[in-house]
């Protein structure tokens, strides 16, 4: 499906670029967000028309990310559950990171937000990237510190867990091998044999 872009979009195209997606792209994210329009004679027509106006809006998105970069906090600290190992109870998410980014006025969406390696599982200092424009793009020192208390409903400690699994493996191997010892000391009788073969 051929889409006219309204503004730049990092690896897709530029402005007023007559750019091919797939369908479900373009219905469910390029035209209701107003990054696109469909392709037709009279869209891109309007979009040459416009073109110069598109810019100029385009400019003024790019300075209001500029300014909003300028003020963003550029580290942050979430306090999440932990156990004595360092391993969170859940995950800090980019949902998380921006709501600690947002601060009175100065709001981060989480869509915003780019965890390169995903959701931070462990006690740490880890970098998240923030993208608030195509051209402005920064980084952002997350440190996730772990806080002791009691364990929320539905987690079980590794060790306990480990443990457990451990006793009844042990159980298991040793009825394994008692039945085991037990079908070599039996005598095979000639009508036993029979049903065998």
């Amino acid at each position: 499906m051929e889409v006219i872009l309204l503004e730049r979009i990092q690896n897709l195209g530029d402005l007023g670029e007559l750019v091919k997606v797939k369908p479900g792209y373009a219905r469910n994210f390029l035209v209701p967000q107003q990054k696109a329009v469909f392709a037709s004679e009279d869209a891109v027509a309007k979009v040459e028309e416009a073109r110069k106006r598109l810019a100029e809006e385009e400019s003024k998105r790019a300075e209001v990310a500029k300014a909003r970069a300028e003020l963003a906090v550029r580290e942050v600290t979430i306090t999440r559950l932990a156990n004595p190992d360092g391993h969170l109870f859940g995950s800090v998410t980019n949902i998380d990171v921006a709501e600690a980014m947002s601060e009175g006025d100065q709001t981060i969406e989480r869509a915003e937000v780019y965890l390169v390696d995903g959701p931070f599982k462990e006690v740490g200092e880890y970098a998240a990237e923030i993208i608030l424009h195509a051209e402005v793009r920064f980084d952002v020192v997350v440190k996730v510190e772990g806080e002791e208390g009691e364990m929320p409903e539905g987690f079980e400690s590794v060790a306990a867990v480990t443990a457990e699994d451990e006793a009844k493996l042990q159980a298991e191997r040793e009825i394994a091998q008692h039945e085991q010892t037990d079908d070599e000391d039996t005598p095979v009788s000639d009508q036993d044999q029979g049903e065998e073969e």
